[in-house]
């Protein structure tokens, strides 16, 4: 059968068996490519090559144009600075193919899957800094990741087997390294709308299934969006209430016999702001995390402010006044290992009193990170890339870019 057709029976029967990845497809510019051994996609283009579908059966042929999708769905056409583009394929596609096997999308012989099913239900991320670990023979392969308590280790076959796919992976996604920050916004403005439309014609025809990651996204860009900046202050602010008293007479407009009531309230006293400085926090985390505590030190003015950075053990401890403007550079960002909170309220408790403590995290974690008991004082969680995680106590905000 010809490439072409084969592309096009593919692509027809998956707007009628499964509408979500239908629709994705028919949004998605499909198009011949010499250049491309196999497929990719750049978030708006998806590439396929002649020799490759050639090979391909058709019901594989349907799958490995599913998971081109959801490179597209995941929006892992962005640049990841600092990050191994080798090992960010074999990541993302570890997660990818977990998800489409879950909904019974067969995909090729040779399809990257982790062999050992310790990942399943890891942000890529998370596997990444495991691949990483894996390629760079660390005695324990679970540095950095939700595993990191059990100082497991993988037998050498295993290890073996991970590098190997690790070297055969090929690209098949662009970062569109180039483009500008608009650019990139423009683009997930339209995977965005595309979802919607996906999943509105899934519904629409009450058949064919959604990969679960794909629903989040859905649900995340349904729900109305607060302004989180707002909430933020507002959560911070709340722990010093204001309010008018007669207590103590506005002096101002005594001399003309007015008794008038004056602001009173309670000045902020010592808040701890605690940085994620992991391996799957990029600097733009950073930067954004950087901006909000100087909004909410020029807003709320405590008196003292005390900066810890900290990935699993703490990396840097600064203290500053309400009347310093912080920049990352002043903050030296050491880390790069694998997240935990604990560090941070460990720290807390040597302090002798503390308002509140806030923690900037993309929040790709899991419950070992958390202390075991709740502190006595009010946490905020600021999610730095708007991944959701039901934090055990305290209040998670997402930050929305």
């Amino acid at each position: 059968m010809d490439a072409q057709l084969k592309i096009s029976r593919a692509v027809t029967n998956l707007a009628f068996s499964n509408p979500f990845f239908g629709s994705c497809l028919m949004q998605l510019k499909l198009q011949e490519n010499i250049a491309i051994p196999t497929m990719a996609t750049d978030g708006v283009n998806l590439y396929w090559g002649e020799n490759f579908v050639n090979d391909l059966s058709e019901e594989n042929t349907r799958g490995v144009l599913c998971h081109e999708v959801m490179h597209v769905v995941l929006k892992h056409c962005v640049p990841w600075p600092g990050k191994d583009k080798q090992l960010c394929n074999v990541a993302m596609d570890w997660v990818i193919n977990e998800q489409l096997r879950d909904v019974n999308i067969s995909l090729p012989e040779g399809a990257l899957y982790d062999p050992t099913g310790i990942t399943r239900g890891w942000a890529w991320q998370e596997v990444y800094n495991f691949l990483k670990n894996t390629q760079e023979d660390k005695e324990d392969v679970f540095e950095g990741t939700p595993n990191k308590d059990s100082k497991g280790d993988l037998n050498q076959e295993t290890r073996d087997k991970i590098k190997e796919q690790i070297g055969n992976a090929e690209d098949h996604f662009d970062t569109n390294e180039g483009d500008s920050p608009a650019e990139l916004e423009e683009r997930a403005s339209r995977i965005d709308d595309m979802l919607v439309r996906a999943a509105n014609a899934q519904e629409a025809a009450g058949r064919g299934q959604m990969p679960g990651c794909a629903k989040d996204r859905i649900n995340e860009i349904r729900t109305p969006q607060i302004d989180w900046r707002e909430e933020l202050i507002n959560t911070v602010r709340s722990r010093y209430p204001e309010d008018y008293s007669f207590a103590k007479p506005n002096r101002k407009f005594l001399g003309s016999r007015l008794y008038l009531p004056s602001m009173s309230g309670s000045r902020a006293g010592t808040i701890v702001v605690g940085f994620d400085t992991s391996g799957s926090m990029s600097k733009e985390d950073l930067s954004i995390a950087v901006s909000e505590i100087n909004f909410i030190i020029n807003d709320i003015k405590p008196e003292k402010v005390i900066l810890m950075s900290a990935d699993y053990s703490i990396a840097n401890v600064r203290e500053y006044t309400a009347d310093t403007w912080f920049t990352l550079e002043d903050f030296e960002a050491v880390g790069g290992g694998g997240t935990s909170f604990r560090p941070v309220f460990e720290e807390v408790e040597k302090l002798d009193s503390v308002d509140q403590v806030i923690y900037f995290s993309d929040m790709y974690v899991n419950d070992s990170c958390f202390p075991f008991e709740e502190p006595n004082y009010p946490v905020t969680f600021v999610s730095t890339t708007g991944n959701d995680y039901p934090v055990p106590f305290g209040k998670l905000i997402k930050i929305r870019r």
